[in-house]
């Protein structure tokens, strides 16, 4: 396994919105984040690590890319059409770790997913605020990254900075979903029952 200084440098070339968070101390933060997550995992990059148990061949890397992308978007969109404050380092923080518990929880050997041993989906979102708070992440931000699950906790605040990171999250998943065929992982939170063509 590399190093943590070797896995920082790689991700902070894997993962591009790192680059765009404006405090130079949460940056290190966020990417020696992702490091300590992978150095105790089975996998030697993102793009190894599964994004989720109903698509374990796509890649991590690509989500957490997307969500960046989404958030970054949102972003712009509550500043320039609602007049919105938004503390863009909370938002795109929490964005990039959202997920960066996944590598020491998902296992995919290429044929089948299965969970690290001693772990369950209910894991998600808790063993990743511990790792952030371990390695210098605000609380705020950890505690976002700790309850953006819906399947494991009970969301994120109700703050600008929660809802771009939810919808951001929720949008990334979903369309990767439609792409690859498979059910999208909101669907049984729709606020509309599915339609006979749909189900």
């Amino acid at each position: 396994m590399e190093s943590i200084d070797a896995l920082v440098h790689a991700l902070a070339d894997a993962i591009p919105a790192t680059q765009r968070l404006e405090s130079p101390a949460l940056r290190t933060a966020v990417l020696r984040t992702w490091a300590s997550s992978l150095a105790r995992s089975p996998y030697e990059n993102l793009a190894r690590s599964p994004q989720a148990p109903h698509m374990p061949a796509r890649p991590l890397l690509h989500h957490v890319n997307e969500v960046n992308a989404r958030a970054l978007d949102l972003i712009d969109v509550a500043r320039r059409e609602y007049g919105l404050q938004v503390d863009s380092d909370v938002a795109l923080a929490t964005a990039i770790l959202h997920d960066v518990d996944k590598p020491m929880i998902y296992r995919f050997d290429g044929k089948t997913f299965s969970y690290a041993e001693g772990r369950t989906l209910r894991d998600h979102g808790a063993l990743g605020a511990e790792l952030a708070v371990e390695q210098g992440i605000p609380l705020e931000i950890a505690e976002m990254v700790r309850h953006h699950s819906a399947f494991a906790s009970q969301g994120l605040p109700g703050t600008v900075e929660g809802t771009i990171v939810h919808y951001a999250d929720w949008v990334s998943n979903d369309f990767a979903a439609i792409l690859m065929g498979v059910e999208t992982i909101h669907a049984s939170t729709r606020p509309v029952p599915k339609t006979k063509s749909e189900g």
